[in-house]
Formats: C-alpha cells, sequence, structure tokens
C-alpha cells in the first residue's frame, strides 16, 4: 500500500483512499506476514519436522504526513504523537496477543521501499526468537543477582561514562558493551518500566527529545538520512503478562549498517555467519564518534514544517491543485458528499470520459490524469449527475524542486552573504529557506571539523529575496550554508561549505581621483579610500592595484601602490589617461575586488607653454577631474563630453618633464667625466712602464738560440 501523502493521497489495493490525515496515521498492512485466522498444520509424523500456526496481525504507522521528512526533521510534538501512538498499539494488540514489536527499516539499504516515514508494529501469537532469549537471559540474572540485569547495566554505564553517546533526565542512549554492528546504540529509561504504556507523560515527553538528537546524530555521521533497523522489546503482553515479568526493562535497539561512509556497509557474511560476529570499532569508539557530532539543521527542519502547505491550497487561491509533469495526478471533487455520482468537464465543456485520460472515469469523485502533461492544466470542472452541487479544481502542473545553485562572498571580515539561483525552474510557487552553522574542530587528536549545536537563520535581505546575509561571522572560521527550495512537491537543498579567508572579495575602492600635478607634463597623482563596507579601522588592510593607460590604447600599465595614493610618472604628455584601481586583503586572502569606476585625467602642459603669449593650442587644457568640479559648481551648465577614445593625433614625441631632462643631462655629465677620468689615468700607467723597459738591460729570452749541430761528442 503506497502510504498517505498530500500530493496525490494514497491508494490501497482495494481501491480505498486514505483520508487526510494531519498527524500519525495507523492502518491495516495491505500485504501481512501475520494472519489472524492462519489454519494450523497437520500433525507431523516426525519430530524433526515440527511446525505450528503462526497467528498474527500487521499493522503500519504512518509517522507525518509529508514523504519528504523524516523523524530526526520532525517537531518534538510530532516525535510525541508517534511514541503515544506506540504505547496506545501496544496496549490494544497486547490485550490479545503474547508479543508485540514495533520496529522501523530505514532507508533502501535496509530495504525500505518507500520513502514515507512509518514504522511496522506486528503482534504474534508466540514469542520470537530474540524475545525468548532476552526473556530467559533477563530472567537468569534476576534469580542469580536479585534485580533487572538492564536496569543495573544502564546504572553502572552511567557512572562509567565509557560508552554513554546521550543523557537525559529519564533515558539514556549508549553503546552496548557487546555491540557487533558499526553505531549500534540501546535506548534505555532509567526507571524500571517493563512495557510502553507504562511510561509517564514526562517520560514520552524526554523520550522524543532524545530520540531526535540521537537520530540527528546518526545523520550527522556521514552527512546523510541514516539508515537503520530498530525496534522496541518489553515484557510480554496478553495472558504472559499475568506472568511474573519484574526481570523485564523496557529498550530499545537500534542497529545501522553503514561502516565508513554513507555508501560502505558492513556485510554480515562468512565467518561472521558461520560462527561469530566480528567487531570492526570497538563500543568505545564508537560511542565517541556519535557523543561528538552535532546536530543537523533541525531550524530548516522546523521552516519546512512551518511554509509547507497542509493541503493544496496553502500554496495558491483556493481551488488550485499541484501536480507533478508526467506522473499520475489524482483531481478531487471539492464540496460533493461521498458515494454522489458525478461527471468531471473541461471549462471549455468538453466532457471526459473515462476511457480518455480517466482511471476512475465518468460517475467517481476522483478524476485520474496518468503521465500528466502540459495540455492537461487548467480548470476542471465536476457536477452531480442529478444537476446538483458543482465544484471545480484547476491543476497546476510543474516540477519537484532541485538543489538550488548557492555561491558566497565576504565583503569584509566581519561579514558574509550568498546568493542562489534554481538549478532547474520547477514552474511552481517556490520558496526558499537558508541556514548556516559554524565548524568546530572536536579535537587535536581527532584533526577534523565537526558542526557547531547551534544552526541559525540566515536573514533574508527582503521577504522573497535569493539573498541573505550572516552578520558577526569569524574570520579565521568554516561554516556550513543550507539553503532549501521549497515548493508544493517537495523539497530540496543544496549544503554548501565555506571559509571566510576563501571567500573574502573586497567591495572596489571609492573616491578615485587623478589630478595633474602642475610644472610635471608626464605626472598624474592619483589618490582613493578605502570602501564603505570596510571596517573603518580594519584590523586587516587592504592592499591595491593601479592601471592606467592614455586615451587611444588598448594596453594597460599596472602598479601596485604602497597606500592610498600613487603618482604616475610617465603618461604621455596632453593625452587624457583612464585609471582604475582594485583591492585585496593585504595577506593575500580570497581574490581581488572589481575593478573601480573608471576615472579620468590629463597631465598639466610643460612650463614652456605657459603665459598670455603661449598660442591657443599650447596653452594647458582642462583635466577631466577639473572639468567635473566645474560642472558641479555651475549646474546651468551644459556637461561638457568626456574624452574622445579614439586615437590622438599627436606624437608621443612631445617635450619631455624639464625635471626628467635636467636629470638626463647631469647623468650624461657625470658619465663623460668618468669615462675621461678613466681614460687619462690608463695613459699614465702606460707611459711610465715603457720608459722603465727602455732603461733596463735586455733579459735573456725565454728559448735558447739554436745551434747547428752535425756530430754529437761520444764519451
Amino acid at each position: 500500500m503506497t502510504p498517505a501523502t498530500p500530493l496525490p493521497r494514497g491508494r490501497a489495493s482495494n481501491g480505498q483512499v486514505n483520508p487526510n490525515y494531519e498527524g500519525t496515521f495507523l492502518f491495516n498492512n495491505d500485504f501481512p506476514a501475520l494472519q489472524p485466522d492462519a489454519p494450523a498444520p497437520g500433525p507431523s509424523d516426525h519430530p524433526l519436522f515440527r511446525a505450528e500456526a503462526a497467528q498474527g496481525v500487521c499493522k503500519v504507522l504512518c509517522f507525518h504526513p509529508w514523504s519528504d521528512i523524516t523523524l530526526p526533521l520532525m517537531s518534538v510534538p510530532e516525535i510525541r504523537a508517534v511514541i503515544d501512538t506506540w504505547a496506545s498499539v501496544t496496549e490494544e494488540l497486547g490485550s490479545q496477543y503474547p508479543w508485540v514489536q514495533i520496529f522501523e527499516n530505514k532507508g533502501a539499504m535496509m530495504g525500505c521501499s518507500n520513502p514515507h516515514p512509518h514504522c511496522q508494529v506486528w503482534a504474534s501469537n508466540f514469542l520470537p526468537d530474540v524475545a525468548r532469549r532476552e526473556e530467559q537471559s533477563q530472567r537468569t540474572y534476576k534469580k542469580q543477582y536479585g534485580g533487572p540485569m538492564l536496569l543495573e547495566y544502564g546504572r553502572q554505564e552511567a557512572e562509567r561514562k565509557e560508552r554513554v553517546v546521550l543523557e537525559s533526565e529519564h533515558w539514556l542512549v549508549l553503546v552496548p558493551f557487546w555491540a557487533v554492528w558499526p553505531f549500534q546504540t540501546m535506548l534505555l529509561p532509567r526507571r524500571h518500566v517493563k512495557r510502553f504504556p507504562e511510561l509517564s507523560s514526562v517520560e514520552r515527553d524526554d523520550l522524543a527529545c532524545i530520540m531526535k538528537k540521537l537520530l540527528t546524530k546518526y545523520d550527522n555521521l556521514f552527512e546523510t538520512s541514516f539508515p537503520y533497523s530498530m525496534g522496541w522489546h518489553g515484557a510480554p503482553t496478553g495472558a504472559e503478562a499475568e506472568a511474573d515479568c519484574d526481570h523485564w526493562q523496557l529498550h530499545a535497539h537500534y542497529y545501522p549498517p553503514l561502516l565508513r561512509s554513507g555508501t560502505i556497509r558492513k556485510f554480515m557474511v562468512g565467518y561472521e555467519m558461520l560462527a561469530q560476529a566480528q567487531r570492526d570499532l570497538t563500543p568505545e569508539q564508537m560511542s565517541s564518534s556519535c557523543s561528538g557530532l552535532g546536530r543537523v539543521l533541525v531550524i530548516v527542519a522546523a521552516a519546512l514544517v512551518s511554509v509547507s502547505p497542509t493541503g493544496p491550497e496553502a500554496w495558491g487561491p483556493p481551488g488550485v491543485q499541484y501536480g507533478q509533469l508526467g506522473e499520475t495526478v489524482v483531481l478531487l471533487c471539492p464540496g460533493v458528499a461521498p458515494g454522489t455520482l458525478i461527471s468531471w468537464h473541461r471549462a471549455n465543456g468538453r466532457a471526459l470520459l473515462g476511457a480518455a485520460r480517466s482511471e476512475l472515469g465518468l460517475g467517481q469523485q476522483e478524476l485520474v490524469l496518468e503521465r500528466a502533461e502540459n495540455k492537461d492544466e487548467g480548470t476542471y470542472i465536476c457536477q452531480s449527475q442529478d444537476g446538483g452541487a458543482a465544484g471545480s479544481v484547476t491543476l497546476q502542473l510543474g516540477y519537484p524542486p532541485s538543489r538550488p545553485m548557492v555561491s558566497c562572498r565576504a565583503s569584509d571580515y566581519e561579514n558574509f552573504s550568498c546568493s542562489w539561483s534554481p538549478s532547474r525552474v520547477s514552474g511552481l510557487p517556490t520558496r526558499y529557506i537558508a541556514s548556516y552553522r559554524k565548524k568546530i574542530i572536536l579535537g587535536t587528536e581527532r584533526g577534523r571539523p565537526a558542526l557547531s549545536a547551534d544552526p541559525r537563520p540566515c536573514s533574508l535581505e527582503l521577504p522573497g529575496a535569493t539573498r541573505c546575509v550572516v552578520h558577526g561571522s569569524e574570520f579565521w572560521s568554516q561554516y556550513r550554508i543550507n539553503v532549501t527550495e521549497v515548493n508544493p512537491l517537495g523539497a530540496s537543498a543544496r549544503l554548501l561549505d565555506v571559509s571566510m579567508q576563501s571567500i573574502l572579495r573586497p567591495d572596489p575602492p571609492q573616491g578615485l581621483r587623478v589630478e595633474p600635478i602642475p610644472g610635471a607634463p608626464r605626472r598624474l597623482l592619483v589618490s582613493w579610500t578605502y570602501p564603505s563596507s570596510w571596517p573603518l579601522q580594519p584590523h586587516f588592510l587592504l592592499k591595491f592595484r593601479l592601471q592606467y593607460r592614455p586615451v587611444g590604447h588598448l594596453t594597460w600599465s599596472m602598479v601596485e601602490p604602497a597606500g592610498l595614493e600613487e603618482v604616475i610618472t610617465d603618461a604621455v604628455a596632453g593625452l587624457p589617461h583612464v585609471v582604475r584601481v582594485s583591492a585585496r586583503d593585504f595577506l593575500d586572502a580570497g581574490t581581488w575586488s572589481d575593478w573601480s569606476k573608471e576615472a579620468w585625467g590629463t597631465p598639466s602642459p610643460a612650463p614652456a607653454a605657459f603665459g598670455p603669449s603661449a598660442r591657443p593650442s599650447e596653452r594647458p587644457s582642462e583635466t577631466a577631474t577639473q572639468v567635473q568640479a566645474q560642472t558641479e559648481k555651475e549646474p546651468g551648465r551644459p556637461t561638457l563630453p568626456r574624452p574622445s577614445l579614439q586615437p590622438n593625433s599627436q606624437p608621443l614625441t612631445e617635450p619631455g618633464d624639464p625635471l626628467e631632462q635636467v636629470a638626463v643631462v647631469t647623468s650624461l655629465g657625470v658619465f663623460s667625466f668618468v669615462g675621461l677620468a678613466a681614460g687619462a689615468l690608463a695613459l699614465l700607467l702606460w707611459l711610465r712602464l715603457r720608459g722603465h723597459r727602455k732603461g733596463a738591460a735586455p733579459k735573456p729570452g725565454f728559448l735558447a738560440p739554436m745551434v747547428q749541430v752535425k756530430t754529437m761528442p761520444v764519451a
């Protein structure tokens, strides 16, 4: 059976539609493994082939009407409602059957074929094997030591603190000393409780809180919806309830299969199946891993529940129903009593016959559209065949939400913002929920960050905005951002880990000014200020880079100034120059900012061109900064055009800066003097050496004179 969901509601195999429930929903399993009237097998002719009838009932309990939510994402009152239902169904079925087994298989890895949050309740006329072994071991311990075994075990673990995962006033979560499954836990009440219905109201409230904490820790372990099989064990019921059951203590088992990641599981095979189970982790390691984890973003779940509609009308005007393109959509006729024969029409008056696209056809209160298409959108009118009550439903089709694309940026070291956009247009009304939490280091021996236990909402700038701001962030910290896209068909979240050092990108510098330097035709003075978003007295300074070029030239020149101003010394005289500047953290954290708005300036003309006798073409031209200032002072004066970006016809060989010319002449003079002095010194040394050689006797050569010898003397 498909458990009920708001869009569309589930239909059982017998054609019945589940009610539009708002809390828990308990119903009989369509395919029960146990039946109350199961026939007894015939007598056996051999002791090795004995069998007895296994009778009982099987029920399904839906935790919540929404399919995209799990127990750790439900609120504490909603979990309390599940606990109350567990107690009531145990009491109801326990009056007839000796054993009531509540169990939940979560996740496809544990064989759960339906993602809807639910568990099962089986009641049997016999004690199953595991229950029989627990009955025997607890009875033996009490007989030998005088008290309930699990009650004493819980007290010992609470004192030792070696395998405890969570504690509360009334409950204890621990990793059993005998645990063999990775991250296996046991949930125990602190006082002696034999069966579920015996729990007090305070204990049930406390149980809802500690279950939520435990399951969120599980989800946080590998950052996935954690699969597990869990179940409650209590004292036998029915006829067995009248027997002495003081040795029993109510408890729950959690058996998660995951071993090292969200996809690697433990298999009980080989030696473990044929001989004895082996431990991949010690119980102490398991409890340490679980107890150090922070909570999952429960605040996001609460926000999801608060914005999730209880019906289709919550997302739009009354009478609007939403469905998914390509999937089956069920339209319900509003305002018609059950059993009334009705007919369906489109708003254009065309009747919809059952053979066309309706599974239920004419005369039913529901219209089923298989593989809905865009042409199926519109208004549908339903009317009773006797001409009485009528109603209408407007169908809007689209897609479930997809994970949004998220990016974050910090314009200073105290705040950062995140923006997002849909990765796919759903075509339906959409809302976004944003939250964040800081990462912390669990310890030097662990060496890996975990998530803090205080998730907080990321404040939207405006309702419906796609950007939020986190105020008061820490520069050396890391954060996890959760942006969830929600529409009438569900929710989808995107998690993004960011560090302030990597997303830091200052705003562009402001107040950029370019001014000429009088008497220096190749110099420009450029100044600017810090961006207004950067703190006035920063603990972290900014460094800058400056680019400039003459108008009409495509190549930029760049320098890295040391402060908030820079003198350009190689400007082209007579040509306007365009200048821009960008900023970055002085320790190279993050990236460079965008370039600032461009500013313009023209160097002062050469001094020779000054004076009243100079030709008009040689008189100093106003800089862009001066023109701008003059325009601001004279509001009535028309704005002068910016300098042209076309190449200037003037050659680049204009008279240079006088100071530069003086420097060049001085350098040439010094070089000439040094060259002449070196030449004179070399000449004096050469003359002295030559005179010394003329007055001295000639030295014998290196080789003796060659004498021709015809014969050699013989001794």
